[in-house]
């Protein structure tokens, strides 16, 4: 006798599931996304976490007892994880004016090797404002299906964060966390100043 099957159902929207990891990309601005480019890709990594964080507030007249909620604050917090050691990366992370980073320049420390990456950090504190976008690719039907998160502005929400591994760890591969903070871009219009998810139909 056949067991019956209860609570049994499918999608509602078709080819909605979203899989697997992200590209992460960096720009100047948000525009420079248009037309499928991910400016500066970050690297190996992985997007563990996008939280949108809104503060409520009230306005209540002296005679009312029935007060409108509104927004009074409103972010985005992103939280990714780099493998990649590469030090242009992480001056265009933390918006390109907190630190000093030269390419291919003559080494300081290193001996044997005529030229180095450097980066460096302290004294300066400017934090300018990026945009980022976050990039998945799912399978469906044989065909990919894109789904693209673009945050117009975000700026490091923490310093970078180091944890080496022991030589002999099952990955001894250093992971490099990163938290951002998105904020609104005052210049778009309301109700597109935060961030824009698109996904792509007719897969």
């Amino acid at each position: 006798m056949a067991l019956g099957h209860f609570q049994q159902t499918s999608l509602t929207n078709a080819s909605t599931l979203l899989q697997g990891g992200f590209r992460l990309g960096v720009a100047s601005s948000a525009a420079s996304f248009a037309g499928g480019s991910l400016g500066t890709i970050l690297g190996i990594g992985n997007l563990t976490g996008i939280t949108e964080n809104i503060g409520r507030s009230t306005i209540q007249a002296g005679n009312s007892n029935a007060p409108d909620e509104v927004v009074a604050t409103q972010s985005l917090t992103v939280t990714f994880e780099l493998l990649e050691f590469w030090p242009p990366t992480f001056d265009a992370i933390r918006g390109g004016g907190l630190d000093t980073e030269n390419a291919a320049t003559a080494a300081t420390y290193i001996t044997g090797t005529p030229t180095a990456n450097t980066f460096s950090t302290g004294g300066l504190n400017a934090l300018t404002g990026k945009a980022f976008a976050f990039e998945n690719t799912t399978m469906v039907g044989g065909a990919t299906a894109l789904t693209i998160l673009v945050v117009y502005k975000a700026t490091i929400e923490q310093g970078l964060v180091f944890t080496p591994k022991s030589d002999h760890d099952t990955d001894p591969a250093m992971v490099m966390p990163f938290t951002l903070t998105g904020e609104l871009e005052t210049s778009r219009a309301k109700g597109d100043q935060l961030f824009i998810i698109e996904s792509e139909l007719g897969v």
